[in-house]
């Protein structure tokens, strides 16, 4: 309504500003009234039909004439010749036509016929010969202001809503990006607030379901590590207990089903230890990063590593290249990042193998390559081995994988603002993973 209101406001604003200026112009004599001939012809009235002889200076100003004897010839004048036609009806018969009004005055044996119109005139001749007429011309500059007036008000009411538009805006990127947290502010239109309710409404609804969905996967997760607790008590005793049945004087065929019990178990103990790492995952972790002592994080490592290749009878090769003595990471995610990948490594190189680690600091950043000598990565574990749950039965030994190691670690190098990278080794045959993060807490 301010708008609208505004709109017509100026617009009657130019036009009354037209016809308040074209009177000025009247008033100070640049432009004759409509009526000025006619008044000037009423002066001159008497002047020339008691006149000896009609010479052109008693014609009054705006005016064309000719002057007819009786039986209708044309005696002088500057009338245009396809006006005299008319001008003689005039004369004659008393009635005219066209676009211009005609005053005749009856002379002794002749008749003079003045031609005028009622219209606002200039007072410069030159004008009056060379240009349109004001009262076109200010039609003309009216019609021009009104439409840059329409144009400057919707520009300026465009910009104004658009600023008005902001908090709308915002709310829509602030809920793109998760953030739930934010508060409506209203931007005093009418049908923008209500919107803006309306999206609160959605972001509050959003909110509360978002929280529950939190909370229920928070609950089964804990149910789901507890469970898995549970069942490692008894699962270990049953081995246990398997192991030292095995160790009696046993028949071949109980201690071929005695090692079935004890083979079955250490999958089991094997599937319940992937299902608690799986509910410890990094995405529900806090991603928190300290200052850590770089040689302390490498020992770890390279410790955990050892002991990890001696279980699987593999020879490790490890080489390390760093400078900074202290580096911003979350210490435990990056341990069990890497420990994923040379277990990874170990699970799939067969006895006698090797395992060769590197270490590398460049540009800012810490990566980790793990080389194996096992059978390598398929083209469909290249693609899609960091993926969740991404099992790949024909690669490398063939053993299972439960595709949680990988995705872990690129997971935790994601947030160190790294990146996880497979590849087949053209050394050894087999694969090659480069795991890398960032060491500055600034980057991360």
């Amino acid at each position: 309504m301010r708008y609208v209101l505004v709109m017509l406001g100026a617009l009657v604003a130019i036009g009354v500003g037209a016809i308040l200026i074209f009177n000025i112009f009247i008033n100070i004599g640049w432009i004759y009234p409509a009526n000025y001939a006619e008044s000037k012809i009423n002066e001159a009235y008497d002047l020339i039909r008691s006149a000896h002889e009609v010479t052109e200076d008693m014609i009054p100003p705006l005016c064309r004439y000719v002057i007819f004897s009786e039986d209708g010839e044309i005696l002088s004048g500057n009338m245009p010749k396809q006006s005299t036609r008319i001008a003689w009806d005039v004369a004659s018969q008393k009635k005219a036509s066209g676009n211009f009004f005609y005053k005749a005055i009856s002379r002794e044996k002749e008749y003079v016929v003045l031609q005028y119109s009622l219209t606002p005139q200039y007072q410069s001749a030159f004008l009056r010969e060379h240009f349109i007429e004001p009262q076109r011309l200010m039609s003309i500059l009216v019609i021009l202001g009104g439409m840059a007036m329409i144009v400057l008000l919707s520009v300026r009411f465009g910009k104004k809503i658009k600023r008005n538009m902001q908090p709308l805006m915002v709310a829509v990127e602030n809920i793109k990006n998760q953030d739930l947290e934010y508060e409506v502010s209203y931007s005093g239109i009418k049908e923008l607030d209500e919107c803006l309710s309306s999206i609160d409404d959605m972001r509050m609804a959003l909110k509360a379901s978002l929280e529950q969905q939190w909370k229920l996967e928070q609950d089964k997760n804990r149910q789901m590590s507890a469970l898995a607790h549970d069942i490692k008590t008894p699962l270990t005793i049953v081995r246990g207990n398997a192991e030292l049945l095995a160790e009696t004087a046993l028949t071949e065929e109980q201690k071929s089903n005695v090692d079935y019990v004890i083979s079955s178990a250490v999958r089991i103990q094997d599937y319940v230890q992937k299902l608690i790492e799986l509910t410890k995952s990094v995405a529900g972790c806090q991603h928190l990063t300290e200052k850590v002592v770089t040689e302390a994080l490498m020992n770890d490592i390279r410790k955990q590593a050892s002991g990890l290749a001696g279980v699987y009878s593999l020879k490790l090769n490890w080489n390390e290249q760093w400078n900074s003595k202290t580096i911003h990471v979350a210490y435990d995610q990056v341990v069990r990042a890497v420990m994923n990948i040379v277990q990874n490594a170990a699970e799939h190189t067969g006895k006698e193998g090797t395992i060769d680690v590197s270490v590398v600091e460049e540009n800012g950043a810490i990566t980790f390559s793990v080389e194996d000598t096992g059978s390598g990565f398929s083209k469909e574990a290249l693609l899609h081995g960091t993926e969740q749950f991404f099992m790949d039965d024909t690669s490398r030994s063939g053993e299972e994988h439960y595709g949680i190691g990988l995705f872990f670690a690129k997971t935790v190098a994601e947030k160190h603002g790294g990146k996880i990278m497979l590849a087949n080794s053209k050394e050894t045959g087999g694969a090659r993973v480069d795991i890398c993060f960032h060491r500055n807490n600034d980057e991360v």
